[in-house]
Formats: structure tokens, sequence, C-alpha cells
């Protein structure tokens, strides 16, 4: 069994989705030498830390409620959603702002998979070029739907052109309860043509539209 991990790390400046979006905070709810001094420990000491941020960050997943009002949010998602036969989509010929088409999915079996689009756009996380990354198309969207895929997952910032308002990556895939995987990393390392499991559970928290999730693949 060969791990290979998918996750970006959250950290302080990182990449997120807007300029508007807070970055994330972490700070000690109580840190080791106010453990030592609280008499609630003897001959050792207890860290407690505290986290603020917005749920889509980091390499994370969408619940079908972030854009439809009567879908599920996170804690509705079972395991077995999350823990999918993977196919990686060779999308390395893309380039910034360019749309992804449904033919790169000619010849590929998508049927009840997570279907993961490596553009090797990850090389440019926390760097300017990060926030002029590709997109798929409505048709690509469709595709997936039609060809019975349970999940999409990107290397990039965000799954659709986020100069069209109307969002229709995220309408189309969520509303039929296709869940999206955002902000990927390492789809290199899948061996090409290489069975795999991916595995991208986020945390069951009651009423969130999105979560962070510890991506991997298990070759």
């Amino acid at each position: 069994m060969h791990l290979i991990d998918l996750s970006q790390t959250i950290e302080p400046d990182m990449n997120v989705f807007s300029s508007s979006a807070p970055k994330p905070q972490l700070t000690e709810w109580q840190s080791h030498e106010t453990a030592r001094q609280s008499g609630n420990y003897e001959d050792c000491s207890c860290a407690m830390t505290e986290v603020q941020f917005v749920t889509s960050l980091g390499t994370y997943m969408d619940s079908p409620y972030h854009f439809n009002p009567d879908g599920g949010s996170i804690e509705t998602i079972t395991l077995a959603q999350t823990v999918l036969s993977g196919v990686v989509v060779d999308c390395r010929h893309v380039t910034e702002r360019q749309p992804i088409e449904p033919d790169v999915l000619d010849g590929i079996d998508i049927q009840d998979k997570a279907v993961l689009f490596n553009t090797g756009w990850s090389r440019f996380w926390n760097q300017p070029e990060y926030m002029r990354f590709p997109y798929l198309t409505r048709a690509t969207a469709e595709a997936l739907r039609d060809g019975g895929a349970k999940l999409a997952g990107v290397d990039f910032l965000v799954i659709d052109d986020t100069t069209n308002p109307r969002r229709p990556v995220h309408m189309t895939l969520l509303h039929s309860n296709i869940l999206i995987v955002e902000n990927l990393t390492n789809l290199d390392d899948i061996p090409a043509k290489t069975p795999f499991i991916f595995h991208a559970s986020p945390v069951k928290y009651k009423g969130a539209a999105a979560f962070p999730v510890r991506a991997y693949a298990v070759t």
C-alpha cells in the first residue's frame, strides 16, 4: 500500500478564494506554560489551540448545500461518498484562464469515480499565478453528471469560471449530489494507469456548506 498526500497545508498567509475572505488564524487557547501553572497537571502539560477560518479553505470539499439551499450540508455526507475509486484526467496542457472542455474525458470511465483534473496548477500555490487558474465549463460538468461521476476534484482555486456569476459547474454538480474538492496538489505523484482509491473526508460539522479535508490517494 502506498499513500499519496493530495492536500495543501493550511497556514496564515495561504491563498484564499477571495481577497475579502479572512485569512486563517490559530492561537493557543492554553499553552504548555499556562497548563503547568494551572495546577491541573503533574509531570506533564497540555497545549490546546483555537482556530478561526472560513470553511472554504485549503484543500476542501463543497457539500450540496453550498449551492443548493435544499441540499445536504457537510455532516450529511457519508463515508461512502468520500472514499471512491479515482481517475486522474491529464489537463496539463491548459494555460491560465483557459476553459477545460468535456473532450478531456473522452475514453475515460468515470462511472462512480472521483474524477481528478490534473492541470499542474498547484505548482503556483501561494504565488500570484495561482489566482489566474483554468476552470471547467458547464458542458464538462454535464459530462461528469451524465457519465455517473460521484466527485470532481481540481488542483486549482475554484472549479468554476469566477467571472461567470451563474457558477454553472457548481450548480450542475452540487444539484446532482456530485461533490467537489478544490485546491488538490501532487496529482502528478499518482502513477499513470495505476488503480487508486481517493479519500477526502471532512469533519462532521453540522450546517457547514464546505469544510477542509485531508485528501490522499491509496495505490
